[in-house]
């Protein structure tokens, strides 16, 4: 039976689609091709990827032209961090809006992952009452056969919830899974349509197989089980009850760039280049409204004794809130902020004055008042929230007085952060460069809150300019740096975060860098530093230096990336 391209009914978008299929079948491109039709037609759509190969929707095919204008929030190409404190008003502003949005929660632990989506998806649940497209990349990984653990078992629950009751609140779920055996069949069986990529290991298949007893012809199924192993990269079985139709097909290319495709030997990951704008001014002031909303719910209650209990309940509405505004007002960064300037001081032996010194040299006033203001960065306290009170700060720390907000100025008037500048006097330094090299030759992480907020500082302020995936300086970012400068070499980066990462990573990037652009194993790179591969020690240095993206690894070798490659010795 010979398969044929064709589009998915427009029936099916309105139940539940499972996709299933080994890495590297073509589930992920099937899906970004249903997910381009909901985004075309305005359908509210809201996609959860662990893998963070979603970006793409935000770029043409071509790698040239803007794509659909969906929210990014995490991951490398996120428009906003995602932190703990934002779950909540963040599940509320998509919920109440129009807002198509990538959860992208590739950088966060698997305990930070299980964490943020169970805060998330119980206030989506609870808030939500129109027709949602909810996509779970990974299925598999929210939704176990056998989920180990409270948070597991927990999250696991919100999930069999939407699957099964979560109609009449307007969810429909496009689940994408490898590993059906491994899906929790409570969600799997709950698919109106099957979309059945090739799947070669036979407790996959006979997980279909369950799915089939349940909804479909076992005198069809015959043919199906029969060549699911052997299916074509693209080509799929589709089953669905909505019609009683089954078919083998293959899906059109879709219109997005495709950054979910196994990268072959020797070939890089492809990355968007060029990401659509999307207006964050709407969503921030969403998230704001949303999370006063919860403190006005929150406002204690009069009462008891003294006339001033405080509902149990509202205090926890508080304080959820309370950790929101610590990361709108800069909370959450600012623990943020100061932890990565400490590791930035770890080079060289420093006493506790001189750390404190360089803190409050460095750090920007309001993070400097933040710091010392309810718990250290963490933010507003509930109380502090509730009762609108200061707790007194540090006695070792000197007092920072508060300052109104204004429009960045030159370097010289020191209301760019530490992070800015060196930001801004990487992008000095070269005609067009990407945010992530910027980071290279800045020395920061990209993707942290501490570059997000120098990132927004050099945009909004109007010293760099970001077009067709390149940052620029302006005239105003020039004058706020001095001048221009020539690019760094490939020492100069080298040593900057040699310093940084520590050991094992400070040996492995050396010993790469010392090989330019030619490949060296696992084996050369262990006898070099004395290291022996595969323990966590091992692995603790190579992904100091690839989440630095220094490096590009393949398998058992690794080579400088290619920006360092072509920087001068």
């Amino acid at each position: 039976m010979s398969s044929e391209v064709a589009l998915l009914p427009e029936a099916y978008l309105e139940e539940d689609v499972a996709v299933l299929g080994r890495k590297g079948g073509g589930k992920t491109y099937t899906s970004k091709g249903i997910v381009e039709r909901l985004l075309e037609g305005k359908r509210r759509v809201l996609i959860l990827d662990p893998l963070g190969v979603w970006a793409g929707l935000r770029t043409a095919a071509n790698g040239r032209d803007a794509g659909f204008p969906i929210a990014i929030f995490g991951g490398v190409h996120g428009d906003l961090p995602l932190e703990p404190a934002a779950a909540v008003p963040m599940a509320d502003v998509i919920a109440r809006n129009n807002i198509p949005a990538v959860l992208d929660i590739s950088d966060l632990s698997k305990t930070a992952q299980q964490s943020f989506l169970l805060a998330f998806l119980r206030e989506l649940r609870r808030v939500n009452t129109e027709a949602l497209t909810l996509v779970l990349e990974e299925a598999d990984v929210f939704a176990p056969q056998n989920p180990m653990g409270d948070d597991s078992k927990a999250l696991h629950a919100e999930i069999d919830w939407i699957c099964r009751r979560g109609r009449f609140r307007g969810f429909r779920l496009i689940t994408i899974t490898q590993r059906p055996a491994r899906l929790s069949k409570d969600v799997l069986t709950q698919a109106a349509t099957l979309i059945m990529h090739r799947l070669p290991a036979p407790q996959d298949r006979d997980a279909v197989k369950a799915w089939v007893d349940g909804n479909g012809d076992r005198d069809q199924a015959k043919e199906v089980f029969d060549t699911l192993a052997r299916l074509d990269v693209g080509e799929a079985w589709v089953w669905s009850t909505t019609d009683n139709q089954l078919q083998r097909m293959r899906f059109p290319k879709i219109k997005t760039l495709d950054t979910s495709a196994t990268p072959k030997a020797g070939e890089k990951r492809v990355e968007p280049k060029t990401l659509a704008q999307v207006d964050l001014g709407p969503i921030k002031t969403a998230m704001d409204a949303a999370a006063a909303e919860r403190l006005q719910r929150a406002e204690p209650k009069s009462g008891g004794k003294n006339g001033s209990a405080i509902d149990p309940a509202a205090l926890k509405a508080a304080e959820d809130h309370g950790y929101a505004r610590g990361l709108a007002d800069g909370g959450v960064r600012s623990a943020r902020a100061v932890f990565d300037a400490l590791l930035s001081y770890m080079a060289q032996p420093q006493t506790y004055e001189e750390v404190t010194r360089n803190l409050l040299t460095d750090l920007p006033s309001d993070v400097k008042m933040l710091y010392g203001k309810g718990g250290y960065g963490r933010g507003f306290s509930a109380l502090d929230l509730a009762k609108d009170t200061a707790n007194p700060m540090p006695a070792d720390l000197p007092r920072s007085p508060p300052q109104a907000p204004s429009k960045p100025k030159p370097a010289a008037s020191g209301e760019l952060d530490g992070a800015a500048m060196k930001l801004l006097a990487a992008v000095c330094r070269y005609d067009g460069i990407t945010w992530d090299n910027t980071c290279i030759v800045a020395g920061i992480l990209p993707g942290n809150g501490y570059f997000y907020k120098a990132k927004k500082a050099l945009v909004e302020g109007g010293y760099v300019r970001q077009a067709e995936g390149l940052v620029t300086h302006s005239a105003a970012g020039r004058n706020a740096n001095g001048g221009t400068g020539s690019p760094a070499t490939l020492r100069e980066i080298v040593s900057l975060w040699t310093a940084k990462v520590g050991a094992p990573g400070d040996q492995m990037l050396q010993f790469i860098a010392n090989h330019r652009g030619h490949q060296v194993t696992t084996e050369q790179m262990s006898a070099a530093i004395g290291t022996k591969p595969g323990n966590g020690y091992w692995y603790k240095g190579v992904k100091s230096i690839r989440k630095a993206n220094l490096i590009d690894q393949d398998k058992g070798s690794f080579r400088l990336s290619a920006f360092l490659c072509e920087a001068s010795r």
